[in-house]
């Protein structure tokens, strides 16, 4: 399960950082506002942390450890009920998933593009070709994913528990999130 997701993030930015190379330009970050940051963003972030947060309490267990720090994070942090939190874990799960089989079709177009660019050399005097625009497309499926995952969460709390929650969101999460422009 932790190679898979490694895969997942490294076929992922892998994506972004063709994309990237192929416009030409120089990645940059900075911390966001609340404001600045895409839901999709925030959300994609919220939910690996939930699925490294579940993976970690459940390798302390395997270990004959006390887990339970990792397991009610966001019962905690977020004031979830524990009946939230495994829907919580739930969605993540869910998204999770949609995004392996996102990436898996990435990872052959990023291989392709890659391979143009041998140890990741443009050759003097050339630009980049563009990435395929496949790539933009998994890209964008891949955030739209994220956001009906939202909306998955929102339609099982409950509109009044999900702005609460949302709130958390865009002042606890969203901070922490770095914007690479």
């Amino acid at each position: 399960m932790k190679k898979q997701i490694v895969i997942v993030l490294s076929v992922l930015a892998l994506a972004i950082a063709a994309l990237t190379l192929g416009r030409g330009q120089q990645p940059s970050s900075k911390t966001a506002q609340p404001s600045e940051v895409p839901d999709h963003v925030m959300y994609k972030h919220l939910f690996h942390h939930v699925m490294v947060l579940k993976k970690k309490a459940e390798d302390a267990q395997k270990e004959g450890k006390d887990g339970t720090q990792f397991k009610t994070h966001f019962i905690r942090k977020a004031k979830l009920a524990e009946e939230q939190n495994r829907v919580l874990e739930d969605v993540a799960a869910e998204l999770e998933q949609d995004e392996q089989a996102i990436a898996s079709r990435a990872k052959p177009l990023v291989a392709a593009y890659r391979a143009q660019y041998p140890n990741g050399q443009v050759p003097h005097g050339q630009s980049p070709g563009p990435p395929p625009a496949e790539l933009r497309k998994l890209s964008e499926e891949r955030d739209a994913s994220v956001l009906r995952a939202r909306d998955r969460l929102r339609a099982r709390f409950g509109d009044d528990e999900f702005k609460r929650f949302d709130n958390f969101v865009k002042t606890k999460i969203a901070p922490n999130i770095q914007i690479h422009n």
